[in-house]
């Protein structure tokens, strides 16, 4: 829950650049922004968390409630579940606003975290694949 104060940690991996790739696709870049209420840069910093996350501590949202379609085929996933994702916005070596994000789809729950920030995080933290990271819930930022 923000205000909670319990630091989270998750290391640092190299993602399959699928984000990028959806969110550069004409419009989807506006909507994840607009959704998010923060600018952002297209694509993620991947994460896999050093222990399982606590979903109640996250909002919830369905594609198909946000009218945006989104096909894991085309991205090479199995799956056929809703498409989903748990997501809350968090502050990243705190100093960066961003919003983590637990899609549906992915193939370990609870561990498999996406960043999005309108920071570019690997260079402004000097991150690279291994590095270990720290974040924390934060209630919504107010970013222009």
């Amino acid at each position: 829950m923000p205000g909670n104060d319990k630091i989270y940690q998750g290391i640092v991996e190299t993602g399959r650049g699928a984000a990028v790739l959806e969110m550069s696709t004409s419009g989807n870049l506006k909507m994840f922004q607009r959704f998010f209420g923060m600018p952002i840069i297209p694509g993620t910093l991947n994460l896999n968390l050093t222990e399982p996350f606590n979903y109640k501590l996250l909002n919830y949202v369905s594609f198909e409630e946000l009218g945006w379609i989104f096909t894991p085929s085309k991205q090479g996933i199995k799956y056929d579940g809703e498409i989903g994702m748990h997501y809350g916005w968090v502050k990243i070596a705190d100093k960066y606003p961003a919003c983590i994000i637990f899609f549906t789809w992915v193939g370990t729950p609870h561990i498999d975290a996406e960043v999005i920030s309108p920071y570019h995080l690997r260079t402004s933290v000097g991150l690279k694949d291994g590095d270990s990271i720290e974040f924390t819930l934060i209630e919504k930022p107010l970013l222009k």
